[in-house]
């Protein structure tokens, strides 16, 4: 299920949030091994619906899903658009911007970024600045609309089209011409960091979450993981340690006083990959390095390499963060035109020690978007946009 599908089934209760419906599965007769993904001859309690998902995760695209309608963006050369990340600690939002910037100069189309600084004030300021620069669009990426309402309902007023990137859809803000939702991978990489878990735990593990407060969406997210659990490995627990980018020192120590409280927890999870130091550095704090395994989402090229490293960090989500600066462009470009949106698809992987000698670890690469599948989506878009 989809994470718009997902968060839209929990905002339809009276509560507004609740978990997946728990599948029915079968515990697994087979004992899984936390190296290969592959099952044994011995029992236990994680399932092998887990098994299987976790081979589909770490396998690349056939093909990137790239939108199939053309659009002439000739009419916006010279413009601007913004782009303001939550926070720039992320190397996420660096990698799409550097992506958003590289697919709009294909049309001559200009990138302004603005750091949000995880603040409401600072997000507000940039896309305040957006406005006052006649920018054709606003490319706000992982911000809620709640943690910007004024400012997103000003820019709009102005006729300047706002996309929401990485972060589920609110009904009371739903899409028209003026506003489009443009949703990444959270939820089925933190299901598929918990179908690890699951496999590599054999079924019984303590996982503390360092969940990140920046908005309500990440909270969707971890609810997933958890729901996931409950489905695949009923012997696992997991224990909340919320952090934010705006207190982005207090980290190790909270992570250090939640290992420090239950000396079970085995397994750590940065659900950013902003949050992925200092999370390390808690674990450091603790006394726990070599006692826990470490994940994380969001990951790109320097959480790869320290995963390569097998020091702390075992198993990395990422969603195809170049792909996606792409889909932002097309996105403004349609919206900057009054053209309807396609849906997007942003696609994710999940990198262990067993797939990570099979990527290549440097910036060329990252910059390819190969870890992911056949890099040709930059022809493909530059063809749908009309560049020869």
């Amino acid at each position: 299920m989809k994470s718009h599908q997902i968060a839209r089934a929990r905002r339809g209760t009276a509560a507004g949030v609740v978990l997946l419906t728990a599948l029915s599965l079968a515990a697994c007769s087979e004992e899984v091994d936390a190296g290969s993904g592959e099952a044994s001859s011995a029992s236990t309690g994680a399932s092998a619906e887990a098994a299987a998902a976790l081979a589909t995760h770490l396998q690349p695209l056939d093909a990137y899903p790239v939108p199939t309608e053309p659009i002439d963006a000739s009419p916006l050369v010279g413009e601007t658009v913004y782009y303001v990340p939550i926070t720039q600690q992320s190397p996420q939002f660096s990698i799409t911007g550097q992506a958003l910037t590289e697919a709009l100069g294909t049309v001559g189309i200009n990138t302004q970024t603005c750091n949000g600084n995880g603040t409401p004030t600072d997000i507000s300021a940039c896309i305040g600045q957006a406005v006052n620069a006649g920018a054709i669009a606003i490319v706000a990426d992982a911000i809620s609309y709640g943690l910007a309402s004024n400012a997103y309902d000003s820019a709009r007023a102005a006729g300047v089209p706002v996309i929401i990137g990485n972060q589920v859809p609110d009904e009371e803000h739903p899409a028209d011409e003026t506003l489009a939702w443009v949703e990444g991978a959270g939820s089925e990489i933190q299901v598929a960091l918990a179908d690890w878990v699951a496999v590599d735990s054999g079924g019984a593990a303590d996982v503390l979450i360092n969940q990140s407060m920046d908005g309500t969406t990440p909270g969707y997210y971890v609810a997933d993981a958890q729901a996931r659990f409950d489905e695949v490995c009923p012997g696992c627990t997991t224990t909340i340690n919320e952090v934010t980018s705006a207190n982005f020192s207090l980290i190790p120590t909270s992570t250090s006083a939640a290992l420090l409280k239950d000396p079970n927890i085995d397994y750590v999870n940065a659900q950013f990959a902003q949050n992925l130091q200092g999370t390390q550095s808690g674990v450091e704090q603790a006394g726990r390095i070599g006692k826990v395994k470490g994940t994380t989402g969001s990951v790109q090229l320097g959480g790869l390499q320290a995963l390569a490293s097998g020091t702390f960090l075992a198993a990395a989500g990422a969603q195809a963060s170049v792909f996606q600066g792409w889909v932002d462009a097309d996105a403004a470009i349609r919206m900057a035109l009054g053209a309807e949106l396609p849906e997007y698809t942003i696609p994710y992987r999940l990198f262990t020690q067993e797939n990570i000698g099979d990527v290549t670890l440097s910036e060329e690469a990252e910059a390819s978007g190969e870890w992911f599948g056949p890099a040709t989506f930059r022809a493909d878009f530059a063809t749908l946009w009309g560049v020869s």
